[in-house]
């Protein structure tokens, strides 16, 4: 009864909770190594195929006729056996049977090739009756792999006779290399295993070969719509390799949506070039139009479309569009596709984010081409272009600093603004079952939102990224601008320019390292944005050296004057508080000395003059503020101006401006000693102002 009982008992239920951690039960062992996979089963089943078909071929000839029965029977039999060991359960045995008679099979297909009239016929007709009989036997065993496997090589080597044999145009073969290639792909997506494997692997050389003929037919205007759609559909299913569903590729992976990009682009540009030259602008749109519409789709998510395949399509139209049609001559056209080309570069940065650090630059280079392109063929100077490159270049600076900089304190804002409002309202009661105790601080429960996604000051961030490349297109655009400008003559605007340049330079520099967080060093402060600082000094000091000498101005002066001011321009943050060493005096050493040094080489009235007031004022201005540099510089310059005034032969009137100089710093001393005798809190020493 106990037995009985036993084994009418109903099955245990399933567990009403999942396995622990989630894992299956039991876990999926690793594959192991080859070594340690290899029976002795499979071993001795491999030696006895192998002998059994060795010895049937060694003891007849294969091209008599006994030798040909004799492998007919072992293709039969061994058929036959696999077939039914599939289905008792033997697969190890019945894949070396199924093996044995494929072997068979080729050797046949072989000799016959080489005793009949027309070899090409004849392996043709046999392989094809290889692919029918293993198709029927993988339909009757679909446990042996070997049958399925067999059936597509001996498909392919059918294709590839008839290809051989017959003299087909460049649309068909292409069809029929490519028809190959999908079915391939085709039983990689649905078949597993070795089958997949096998599918995919030998697809690949049919991919390649009628790409290239698809490719050389568009090129050469052979029917050049077939052969786009073909290529096009070619490239498309190469998709489907990045699928988990299909083994990867060897050299898959990121590469292989690129691949396809570039082969669909690259066809349907060749087959637009040889249709004629109104269609080579067209393909450049046409490329345009599939970059925003990859803008539009890569806002819904990265899986929505494949995002890599279609811009690197577009990226081939276009820019294959834009060389045809600059060996053509249209730069109108070209213009006008490069206004076009930066506009969906804008649509794709702000959808896609990701992309900024490629799109911005190419928007900001495609802008500046176009202006140069669209003034070519008008009566527009070289100044005016080089001011519309200028005023490229400064919307680009001031793009970096939206990225760079307005951005991210955005994002700030918008979290401090959710956690206001957060603190300051009251949850919301519970609305349904509390199940855990998870659930009582859910989302839906309590009415709170998820918080909004902040910007972090990363170096690598997209943002960040795309905030540098801005800035060096921007500065390399404006200098181009500067040169064309400089190149028609107008000496005078170039000076503007480059005024105008070096401002939105050193104004994109200050502000990159003006905002910083509290966590960030003082030095790494101090490098962020030193590039756009130390371009932007540059192009002021060549603009007031190129406007001084317009007017005729030759003074050396004119560029240590303005050097040292855009020094201590560069450093307007550290000059109120900062030590003044660094801050003041690299500025005032390069604005003064030099002066100084030309009083006692090359002493003039004008300059021993205004080299004294300057020096003096410098040192009442480091007295009063209580700053070292200026008032240590400043003594400096009047002691090396009056040593010039020495050493020169023939003093003129002007030097009643060293007696007042001289009684101005005696009055000073004079009062800074009423003020300590007074007790006032002023410095005592040198080495005690900042």
């Amino acid at each position: 009864m106990d037995g009985d009982r036993g084994a009418t008992a109903p099955p245990r239920p399933p567990l009403p909770y999942p396995a622990p951690g989630g894992r299956e039960y039991p876990p999926p062992l690793d594959p192991q190594p080859l070594g340690d996979r290899v029976t002795p089963q499979q071993l001795l089943l491999g030696a006895g195929v192998v002998a059994v078909l060795g010895s049937v071929l060694s003891t007849f000839t294969v091209g008599t006729p006994a030798g040909v029965v004799a492998v007919s029977v072992l293709l039969l039999v061994a058929a036959a056996l696999g077939v039914l060991a599939g289905h008792a359960g033997s697969p190890t045995a019945g894949e070396a049977l199924a093996v044995g008679s494929v072997l068979a099979a080729a050797a046949l297909v072989v000799v016959g090739a080489r005793t009949a009239p027309d070899p090409e016929l004849a392996a043709g007709t046999l392989v094809l009756f290889v692919a029918v009989g293993t198709g029927a036997l993988a339909l009757v065993s679909p446990q042996l792999r070997t049958w399925r496997v067999s059936c597509w090589v001996a498909a392919q080597v059918a294709v590839l006779v008839a290809v051989r044999a017959g003299d087909l145009p460049s649309d068909l073969l292409a069809g029929a290399l490519l028809g190959v290639a999908l079915t391939g792909l085709a039983i990689a997506w649905f078949a597993d295993g070795v089958v997949a494997l096998s599918g995919l692997l030998c697809s690949v050389p049919w991919w390649v070969v009628g790409v290239w003929v698809a490719e050389r037919a568009a090129w050469s205007g052979d029917r050049p719509a077939v052969a786009a759609l073909l290529a096009t559909g070619a490239a498309v299913g190469l998709l489907v390799t990045t699928h988990e569903k299909v083994p990867e590729l060897p050299l898959g992976g990121a590469a292989v949506p690129v691949l396809s990009g570039l082969t669909a682009g690259s066809v349907v540009a060749g087959a637009a070039a040889s249709t004629g030259p109104q269609w080579v602008l067209g393909s450049g749109f046409l490329g345009l139009g599939l970059a925003a519409l990859v803008a539009v789709a890569a806002s819904r998510g990265p899986d929505w479309v494949p995002r890599d395949a279609g811009l690197a399509a577009a990226a081939t139209l276009t820019v294959l569009a834009a060389v045809g049609t600059a060996r053509a001559g249209n730069w109108a056209d070209l213009g006008l596709l490069m206004v076009t080309t930066a506009a969906a570069a804008v649509l794709l940065s702000v959808r896609d984010r990701d992309t900024r650090p490629s799109t911005v630059p190419i928007a900001v280079g495609t802008v500046a081409l176009a202006v140069v392109l669209l003034t070519s063929e008008g009566q527009v100077s070289g100044a005016a272009v080089g001011a519309a490159l200028v005023a490229v270049a400064v919307a680009a600076l001031a793009e970096a600093v939206v990225l760079a900089v307005v951005l991210p304190w955005w994002s700030r804002r918008r979290v401090q603004a959710w956690v206001s409002a957060r603190i300051g309202r009251r949850a919301a009661a519970p609305t349904g079952p509390v199940d855990d105790v998870r659930s009582a601080f859910a989302a839906a429960d309590t009415g709170r939102s998820p918080p909004p996604a902040t910007e972090e000051d990363d170096p690598a961030s997209p943002d960040r990224r795309a905030s540098v490349s801005a800035a060096g297109t921007g500065a390399v655009v404006g200098f181009l601008g500067i040169a064309t400008a400089s190149s028609s003559g107008r000496l005078g605007a170039t000076a503007l320019l480059l005024a105008v340049l070096g401002l939105a330079l050193m104004g994109h520099g200050d502000v990159t390292r003006g905002t910083r967080d509290p966590d960030v060093p003082l030095d790494e402060q101090e490098v962020r944005g030193r590039g756009t600082r130390v371009l932007g000094g540059l192009a002021l000091v060549a603009a007031a050296w190129l406007g001084a000498d317009q007017l005729g101005w030759g003074a050396p002066e004119v560029v240590t004057v303005p050097a040292g001011v855009v020094m201590l321009a560069g450093r307007w943050r550290s000059l109120p508080h900062g030590t003044s060493w660094p801050a003041w005096g690299p500025g005032l050493a390069v604005g003064l000395m030099p002066s100084v040094l030309l009083t006692v080489l090359d002493p003039t009235p004008v300059r021993q003059v205004v080299t004294l007031v300057a020096a003096l004022l410098l040192v009442l201005g480091g007295l009063g503020w209580a700053v070292r540099a200026p008032f240590v510089l400043g003594l400096v310059g009047v002691l090396g101006v009056t040593a010039g005034w020495l050493l020169d032969g023939a003093p003129t009137p002007w030097v009643v401006a060293l007696l007042v100089v001289g009684a101005l710093l005696m009055a000073a001393g004079a009062v800074r000693e009423q003020q300590r005798r007074r007790g006032d809190a002023v410095p005592a020493r040198v080495r005690t102002l900042r």
